[in-house]
């Protein structure tokens, strides 16, 4: 009983990562894929492969969204990291689940 405890916990931790707090300045998991989508330039990388949250005081609304936009094979790749008011802060490529 108590490793069954243990694991919904664990699950528990490990699903509230992705989610952005909900306080009014931060937008929504949604709206940081459609700007991820928006900024890429290549049409090639639409699959979503990872969107999590990330929290970090220091950036604004305190944390930020990566978004991983991949080709079909999943080989190469775009991510951008948006800030909690939607502004692209950092962007790189993906090469075989390397990034640059």
């Amino acid at each position: 009983m108590r490793y069954v405890l243990l694991f919904f916990t664990l699950l528990a931790f490990v699903g509230c990562e992705t989610e952005a707090p909900s306080s009014a300045g931060v937008i929504t998991k949604e709206r940081a894929i459609a700007i991820a989508i928006d900024a890429c330039k290549n049409p090639e990388f639409s699959q979503v492969t990872r969107s999590t949250w990330r929290t970090d005081p220091t950036a604004a609304g305190g944390g930020y969204w990566a978004v991983d936009l991949k080709d079909e094979d999943e080989e190469f790749g775009k991510f951008y990291l948006i800030d909690g008011r939607g502004k692209i802060v950092g962007q790189g490529h993906i090469e075989n689940d390397r990034y640059f």
